[in-house]
């Protein structure tokens, strides 16, 4: 997130006011682009987070290169436990090119 856009995001939810729904890699709060993502998937889990339609669409395709049927709820455990471990590392990657790029701006306006 750029530094003008972090700041408007904070005077948006200043105390006392509820914060809106952001991406939780890139943080994005535009209502209008944000989707819940299953994070082991839609069959497998509860565990959701709040992902913009770019951040879902680059997450999800690292996780439908798995086989429908090697993700599915009646797949092995060991399908299951390296379809988690796909799911989870797809989500890191992205969370660390955010921050690597955070990183950077901040560098840059110092």
């Amino acid at each position: 997130m750029e530094k003008e856009a972090y700041v408007n995001y904070i005077k948006r939810n200043k105390k006392g006011k509820i914060p809106p729904t952001a991406c939780v890699v890139c943080g994005e709060d535009d209502p209008e682009v944000i989707e819940m993502h299953h994070v082991e998937g839609r069959n497998n889990s509860d565990w959701i987070e709040p992902l913009c339609k770019n951040c879902h669409s680059k997450i999800t395709t690292k996780q439908n290169r798995v086989s429908p049927k090697a993700r599915s709820s009646n797949a092995s455990l060991q399908n299951l436990r390296a379809f988690n471990i796909i799911s989870i590392g797809a989500l890191v990657v992205e969370l660390g090119n955010s921050l690597i790029n955070v990183g950077y701006e901040m560098v840059e306006n110092v």
